[in-house]
């Protein structure tokens, strides 16, 4: 048996054991162990409980306004049973012996099924669940026990952000008496008031981008900086909107959508403006959401857009025209699935508050996307294939000190051969590891002119000269075969 399957028999085994325990247990002090949080209260608010003090308010102590946790609750804006669960789940995290007050208990008759909870055979720790806030709050009062029972739900922030998870002890136990475990990704921001990443959990589906450029790298063209301009005017205010008494009459999301052909620079982009504003950017991974099990997927979504939701950062999904296509018509079960997680899809983005970035091939979007969708969709950037006068700086810019192009080459590939930026990025990677190699600094056409073939052959075109004005006469090759149906969809 685990440690948690097993917890039906540490109740029966702990009356036994708890004086063993304990014997050489020093008495907890709040002096010893307060570590600048307000763990005192845990053990003022046991010995309140056991004089049969009134309970109706929860007394916390106060916590300076410029203190880490402070900040951390209200910006996630906890309530206080919210605050009691936060404190049992950093208390067995971080000072486990901060919870001796209520370990105490185990095994006393009067307390034992009210206290929830259970000690680990291995560590001597205990662990407290949901029924153990329950206990701190309403003690063995009835009618608050019955008044706060139903606000210690799922949908509680404290929950839904993740900041604290549950662990069911087993698979028929109440939600009261699963285990509270805090994630750790939020220790360090409660702490010392460092940012959370909101991206290391095991096998979670969204990844952190680790880019460092700015948007004064970002090549575009000026219809597109134009649209991007509304969206850093969001980033730049986000936090100000929320703020906002706005009793939902404006939307607090900005959802905007990225519109271009591979490597024209949406992610590049979208990295820009999150470091301009210091909104990292996290990247999904639909695919790793996506569950054959019914339910399984909604439930993984769930988890992101809660997770991320009034959180200073940028969620970005590529390939987006996968996740947020048109529903069908309903032939069969797999069509009404498919169009019920859409509709699940389309109302977690309408209740969620930040900045989504949708990036897609696709280019007639009309046709493409759902029009429930369309509606709330606040700027569509589009990412055009780079001109000459785009492409020249791009291959400036891709180079870095010691290495060169040899005289008038930058301008010979930025004329002569259709790239994107993405691509020459790829193609100027591949020349410097010759250069490497040979252990010399410029590159020659002779030395880049192999990358040149094999990114042309990845991206599926015959490798030839072909200016902006040949463009015109034969796309293909520039946009390779298939980019009609990209256009068309």
């Amino acid at each position: 048996m685990n440690q948690f399957s097993d917890s039906i028999y540490k109740r029966q085994l702990i009356q036994e054991e708890v004086g063993a325990i304990y014997t050489d247990t020093p008495e907890f002090s709040s002096n010893g162990y307060n570590y600048g949080l307000p763990f005192e209260w845990i053990e003022k608010r046991v010995e309140h409980i056991l004089k049969g003090g009134n309970l109706e308010e929860l007394n916390f102590p106060e916590i300076q306004a410029d203190d880490s946790m402070y900040r951390f609750i209200q910006a996630h804006e906890l309530k206080g049973e919210e605050q009691v669960v936060l404190l049992l789940a950093l208390a067995a995290n971080f000072a486990p012996e901060t919870l001796h007050p209520i370990t105490k208990l185990v095994g006393n008759d009067e307390f034992n099924s009210v206290i929830g909870g259970f000690v680990l055979n291995s560590t001597r720790t205990f662990c407290p669940t949901l029924r153990t806030a329950l206990f701190l709050i309403a003690g063995q009062d009835i009618a608050l026990r019955v008044q706060y029972a139903p606000k210690l739900h799922t949908r509680l922030r404290v929950f839904t952000s993740q900041i604290v998870q549950t662990n069911p002890l087993s698979p028929n136990a109440t939600f009261l008496d699963a285990q509270l475990m805090l994630n750790d990704q939020f220790l360090g921001t409660i702490l010392q008031g460092y940012a959370p990443s909101l991206d290391g959990d095991t096998n979670f589906p969204v990844r952190k981008s680790k880019a460092t450029h700015t948007l004064t790298d970002v090549v575009l063209k000026d219809k597109a900086l134009k649209e991007l301009e509304k969206l850093r005017k969001f980033a730049r205010n986000m936090q100000k909107i929320w703020e906002l008494d706005h009793k939902g009459k404006i939307r607090t999301n900005y959802i905007s959508i990225f519109s271009g052909d591979p490597g024209t620079g949406k992610s590049f982009a979208a990295e820009a403006i999150g470091n301009e504003f210091e909104l990292p950017v996290y990247r999904v991974n639909f695919a790793q959401m996506v569950s054959k099990y019914i339910g399984e997927t909604e439930k993984n979504l769930d988890k992101v857009f809660d997770r991320f939701t009034r959180q200073p950062c940028i969620l970005f999904f590529d390939e987006a025209e996968s996740i947020f296509s048109k529903r069908s018509e309903v032939k069969d079960s797999h069509d009404q699935h498919a169009n019920n997680l859409q509709s699940f899809l389309l109302q977690k983005v309408e209740e969620f508050e930040g900045i989504v970035v949708l990036a897609t091939n696709v280019h007639n979007l009309s046709q493409y996307f759902d029009k429930a969708f369309q509606r709330r969709i606040r700027s569509i950037a589009e990412f055009d294939f780079p001109d000459y006068a785009e492409r020249l700086p791009i291959w400036k810019n891709a180079l870095f000190s010691p290495f060169e192009l040899e005289d008038g080459l930058t301008d010979k590939l930025a004329k002569n051969y259709q790239l994107s930026g993405g691509s020459i990025y790829n193609v100027v990677s591949d020349a410097v590891v010759e250069c490497v190699d040979a252990d010399i600094t410029t590159i020659s056409f002779a030395l880049i002119e192999t990358a040149l073939i094999n990114e042309f052959k990845k991206t599926g075109r015959k490798y030839e000269v072909c200016t902006d004005e040949m463009v015109s006469a034969n796309p293909v090759r520039r946009y390779g075969v298939g980019f009609e149906k990209r256009i068309n969809f």
